[in-house]
């Protein structure tokens, strides 16, 4: 009996890690950039410094969505959509090499005050982050889409 509780607990810590690995690394179908002439609906968000205004949205599977960005703050801020284990890998990237360019399709870009759109078409059904990737920001300032069944 001695030997079965620590058993026990290890096991039990062991599938925490496990699944809380695994949930970063599960394939999700983000999407792809969208087509003007097939957007169904605008989707207002905000950025304001540490947070996202809403930081949940709902969709459906293959909607084409205007996000209009709105930089409310006084930093520059970025919002990148993807998996959260893209997004923690484009946070690291950013400390690692804060100056330099990025250009990616799931990415804008806003200096304060700045307001910009994003055409995004939301694959299957699931869970899609979004997040602002720069140094000091990507803790607080995140997101999720969830992307529901039609």
């Amino acid at each position: 009996m001695d030997k079965i509780i620590p058993l026990v607990i290890l096991v039990l810590f062991c599938g925490r890690g496990y699944a809380s690995a695994y949930a970063d690394t599960v394939n999700v179908d983000i999407g792809q950039t969208g087509r003007a002439d097939n957007v169904v609906r605008e989707i207002k968000l905000t950025q304001v410094d540490n947070m996202f205004l809403p930081a949940q949205i709902n969709v459906t599977e293959g909607e084409t969505v205007r996000f209009t960005i709105k930089n409310g703050g006084n930093h520059k801020h970025e919002m990148l959509i993807g998996s959260m284990a893209d997004l923690k890998k484009a946070a690291g990237m950013r400390r690692t090499h804060p100056d330099s360019e990025h250009a990616e399709a799931n990415l804008v870009q806003l200096e304060p005050g700045v307001r910009k759109d994003l055409i995004w078409q939301f694959g299957g059904p699931g869970v899609v982050d979004f997040a602002c990737p720069l140094p000091g920001h990507f803790k607080k300032m995140r997101g999720k889409i969830i992307v529901e069944k039609k």
